[in-house]
């Protein structure tokens, strides 16, 4: 899908949500501890906003059969564009029980045929409409498109990891969403949908830092003539990639040739005409990575990335500039 860099400011805020079926009592409790899990997303370019109607999560702890399911009395709607890079919008702040969780399931609304998103008074705004009967992806032109999930409405998101709940405290995860690889394309299906195979990490929120850099104006200025520097009409735009430590590979997304992927991916914009190019890339887990800049996810600058080491709570800077060109 072709997807725009969408560099919206949004204030960090908690969704106050309503729970059947959660645990009540105090978090002093013996036996009890605090869940909470937050929403955050890499931009994509040429949308206004990914607007996703979440239901509830469903919860299955290590020492039991069965999952648990806590039921918003009311569906909560985030704009996933409203929080990209370092910020975060929180979906559950609920008290459970103590103890390992081996999965959480993301209860999203977005199925074939609802028509969502065509009651959105204001489709250019930031706010999503939590009225709408599904999620909806609305494009920087105006146009809305419902947004389907596949298996969506009967599985959810499933993310599978070790989360732990400490007694008398509390387990601060985070749902990263990385959209420039979760839509697929042809953005439609000729019927105003646009489908969705998200892409989506869970983290813990004590063992993520965060990456930020510029691009000098050079290398965002159009040049057909020269892969390294972006020819926007071609409608991919200034990218960021950052791989594991074992190296950048070519054309990592485009295709199933079993070449490695990125872990993650951001874009390049400005807040302002006339203000430097930057980019974030938030919730990466701490580790050394490779960071790279394509226009068009085969040719990087540098070919063989740069380095980033990412510590817990920490923010690493890297810069791209002329100088990561190859030599003539």
């Amino acid at each position: 899908m072709k997807i725009r860099e969408g560099r919206a400011i949004a204030s960090m805020m908690a969704v106050s949500v309503l729970l059947l079926g959660g645990c009540g009592g105090s978090s002093s409790e013996d036996g009890k501890g605090v869940l909470n899990l937050s929403i955050s997303d890499s931009p994509i370019k040429d949308a206004a906003k990914v607007c996703v109607k979440f239901d509830g999560v469903q919860l299955k702890k290590a020492d039991t059969d069965s999952p648990f399911d806590i039921d918003f009395a009311d569906p909560v709607v985030i704009n996933l564009l409203a929080n990209q890079g370092a910020v975060s919008e929180t979906l559950v702040s609920t008290e459970v029980e103590a103890g390992n969780y081996q999965w959480i399931r993301l209860k999203v609304d977005a199925v074939r045929g609802s028509n969502a998103g065509t009651a959105d008074p204001t489709p250019t705004d930031i706010a999503c409409n939590d009225t709408e009967s599904g999620s909806y992806l609305v494009t920087d032109g105006g146009s809305v498109f419902n947004l389907w999930v596949p298996s969506g409405d009967q599985t959810g998101l499933k993310l599978i990891k070790d989360i732990t709940v400490p007694a008398n405290s509390s387990g601060n995860y985070t749902a990263e969403w990385d959209l420039g690889r979760s839509f697929v394309g042809p953005p439609g299906l000729g019927t105003g949908e646009a489908i969705m195979k998200p892409v989506v990490k869970l983290v813990a929120n004590n063992e993520v830092g965060t990456l930020n850099g510029t691009v000098a104006d050079a290398l965002i200025t159009p040049d057909p003539a020269d892969p390294a520097i972006c020819d926007t009409e071609a409608g991919f735009g200034p990218t960021i990639y950052v791989f594991d430590d074992n190296g950048v590979t070519d054309d990592p997304v485009n295709g199933d040739d079993g070449t490695i992927e990125p872990v993650a991916t951001g874009l390049v914009g400005q807040d302002m005409q006339g203000m430097p190019y930057t980019y974030e890339v938030g919730f990466l887990l701490t580790g050394n990575y490779e960071v790279a800049y394509t226009c068009n996810g085969e040719n990087f600058i540098p070919a063989s990335g740069k380095r980033a080491s990412i510590t817990e709570g920490g923010v690493e800077e890297v810069n791209f500039s002329t100088e990561d060109l190859p030599s003539t």
